[in-house]
């Protein structure tokens, strides 16, 4: 990969610096050898708290934010390929959809310097009573701290920008421990905020088992807040180790979507396509529940076995690739596991269900027990079920008859259905004609139950980490 270092090393007060010891990080896709990786030891974690804190003290002027947002987008857009090939490498994500991911990051950094220059804040009517008549009042947007940022494999850059670019908006110093499975596409992005001008200790790298990494930043009391992006189970258990911290969790789902008779089935299926195979279905709103009235389910599963089998599979270099390996070939193996499960118990599989070499092909699973795992838990991966339902009633049922509740979508020509469906569904978000993996980078995005706490989204994620002064000024 051209461009992309050979050793990564971490980044600690605006110095990369070796760490505690070395690993070796792979080809996903060849095995080949990509690089040395330092791995951070608890003394790398404690030097990069301590830069974040002095740079927190220094505080950084809101056009100055703007300003390494801006370049930082610009730096990203120019270096598109090297993160493209850098994401492919380390993860087996299909070369389109790395370099729509990098398209994404460059527009998630442009949002989070325009709202740099709009901090949160407001005008506070204290004259609406007699205690507060004659003042002036307002609030500003102070930053609360520094903020330990903790990644996923999975987009392992726009996910990241989602909680670097908000951070660096809002005035926190970071320290940022990517996935192990992307440790050069998170060296990438560092060094752009370190071109782009951000001042030093402001982003700090650290690399290594998260055993070691985490309960450092967990126990030290100038860390004020956690981001985390990760399964359910790994975030609750953070927030109960530190309760006093501020968390933003955004954790896992097991996606649902309705189509109802009226539907225009072809834009269900072409929407329940995408959904579910998008990055090989390693996405938290990845579809993998579809609730169908009865009198159309036949034919909706027709069209999307169709549609799902026609799916390209393989070399995620090749740009027709849709489905490429999964991070693990255990995650395939575990997979192709469930749906021997569900088979076992009743269901049928209409197309695909076998793995190998770290693929799992493209799948659909009819009418699996809803005690089933592909129902019950998070699938991350290209399988979606399919069940017939006699009307919006037990569709709902099946939908909330979860512990996630992140993204949900209805199909149906009928307002009154939307609405009603919009109103009881238990999710973050409700998309109505539209595919349920729908995010924008400046939406509210979160969920519900246990797929999340605090809301992302540039703006959102911008007030999730300052807090907010009064200041009243007497007459």
């Amino acid at each position: 990969m051209s461009g992309v270092p050979q050793e990564q090393r971490l980044f600690v007060d605006g110095a990369w610096i070796d760490g505690a010891s070395t690993t070796t990080t792979f080809d996903r896709w060849s095995g080949a050898a990509l690089a040395t990786v330092h791995q951070a030891g608890a003394a790398h974690v404690g030097a990069a708290v301590d830069a974040a804190s002095r740079a927190l003290a220094r505080r950084l002027p809101v056009h100055e934010r703007a300003a390494v947002l801006e370049r930082a987008a610009e730096l990203v857009r120019e270096r598109a390929e090297e993160f493209a090939a850098a994401i492919t490498s380390e993860i087996g994500k299909p070369i389109a959809a790395s370099r729509t991911e990098v398209e994404r990051a460059v527009g998630t950094l442009r949002l989070s310097a325009e709202e740099a220059r709009r901090p949160p804040g407001e005008t506070v009517p204290l004259a609406a009573t007699a205690q507060g008549a004659g003042t002036l009042a307002f609030t500003v947007s102070e930053p609360r701290g520094v903020v330990a940022a903790i990644t996923p494999f999975n987009f392992p850059l726009n996910l990241v920008v989602h909680k670097l670019g908000p951070a660096i908006a809002a005035g926190c110093p970071i320290v940022f421990k990517p996935s192990d499975r992307a440790p050069l596409t998170a060296g990438l992005i560092v060094r752009a905020f370190a071109d782009a001008g951000l001042p030093a200790g402001f982003l700090n790298l650290v690399m290594g088992p998260p055993q070691t990494i985490v309960p450092a930043l967990l126990a030290d009391d100038r860390v004020a807040v956690v981001t985390f992006t990760g399964s359910s189970e790994v975030g609750w258990s953070l927030k109960a180790q530190a309760p006093r911290k501020h968390f933003v969790l955004e954790l896992g789902s097991n996606t649902a979507m309705v189509v109802m008779a009226d539907a225009d089935l072809d834009e269900a299926v072409a929407a329940a396509t995408a959904s579910a195979l998008g990055n090989s279905g390693q996405a938290c709103i990845s579809l993998q529940r579809v609730y169908v009235e009865r009198s159309v389910a036949a034919e909706f599963e027709r069209r999307l076995t169709a549609a799902v089998g026609q799916a390209a599979v393989g070399d995620p270099w090749d740009p027709r690739t849709v489905v490429g390996p999964l991070v693990t070939d255990r995650d395939a193996e575990r997979l192709q596991g469930w749906i021997g499960e569900a088979q076992s118990a009743g269901a049928r599989v209409a197309v695909g269900g076998t793995a190998s070499g770290g693929i799992l092909s493209p799948t659909v699973v009819v009418d699996p027990s809803r005690e089933s795992r592909l129902i019950r838990d998070e699938a991350f991966g290209p399988v979606v079920s399919v069940i017939a339902v006699a009307d919006l009633e037990e569709a709902l049922d099946a939908v909330n008859d979860s512990r996630y509740g992140l993204n949900t979508a209805i199909y149906t020509r009928s307002l009154p259905t939307a609405l009603a469906y919009a109103e009881r569904a238990q999710a973050g978000s409700v998309l109505v004609n539209m595919p349920p993996a729908f995010r924008a980078d400046h939406m509210p995005y979160g969920g519900v139950k246990d797929s999340g706490d605090g809301r992302e989204g540039v703006k959102y994620a911008i007030e999730a980490l300052c807090h907010q002064k009064l200041i009243v000024v007497a007459p």
